[in-house]
């Protein structure tokens, strides 16, 4: 997970969403129409918010099933069905969150509204193993809420890890051959393009390359 700055409203959503709402309602249905809320002029805008990446797990959705999610459920209320700021990209694992009824939204950290900073206050890694920092309430209820520690993230995140391992290990052995013990720039810049915001599991990479000081 990411801090991340929400973009304009996609103008579909400015002309349609009252309608979409007032006609859902009238419906009688349990769950809106997913061809509008999570119309594709919507999804690219929420593609270009995280990176193309879950605003939760950071998983790189090119490729993989993409779901916009309802931050507070529809079945907790419906007049958020089709607003913006209630739209969220997921990766199918983390769309399948825990209920706003268990684990409500304001017991946990949330992408759109804490910064990076707040969110390493009570997110930390070892290794690909996601933990929390402090154990407070706001640590635990976040992975939990978002099932951040299940076994699926564990073997994506473990995949990422082992390309950047890999590269250490090649930076190491360059190292030993010029007889040298500093890095160049070019070698800080391959390493610190993990932890940007485009990268997968930037969070991830960031806590890392600041517990080894690269």
């Amino acid at each position: 997970m990411r801090g991340l700055q929400r973009l304009p409203e996609p103008q579909i959503l400015i002309d349609r969403k009252v309608t979409w709402l007032s006609n859902f309602l009238a419906s009688g249905k349990k769950r809106p129409d997913s061809s509008k809320y999570a119309h594709n002029s919507i999804k690219i805008q929420l593609n270009s918010i995280s990176h193309n990446k879950c605003f939760y797990c950071e998983t790189k959705l090119k490729g993989k099933r993409k779901e916009v999610d309802h931050h507070i459920e529809v079945s907790v209320d419906k007049s958020f069905s089709f607003q913006w700021t209630n739209l969220f990209l997921s990766c199918d694992n983390c769309n399948n969150k825990i209920p706003h009824s268990t684990i409500s939204i304001n017991d946990a950290l949330n992408p759109c509204a804490n910064t990076d900073i707040e969110i390493k206050e009570h997110i930390t890694f070892n290794d690909e193993i996601i933990e929390p920092r402090n154990n407070s309430q706001l640590d635990l209820s976040t992975i939990k809420k978002y099932r951040l520690d299940n076994e699926l993230l564990d073997t994506r995140r473990l995949k990422s890890l082992k390309m950047f391992y890999k590269l250490i290990y090649e930076i190491k052995n360059n190292q030993v051959i010029e007889n040298r013990n500093t890095l160049t720039t070019e070698e800080l810049n391959t390493i610190h393009k993990f932890k940007m915001p485009n990268n997968s599991f930037s969070l991830m990479f960031d806590v890392l390359i600041e517990k080894y000081n690269l």
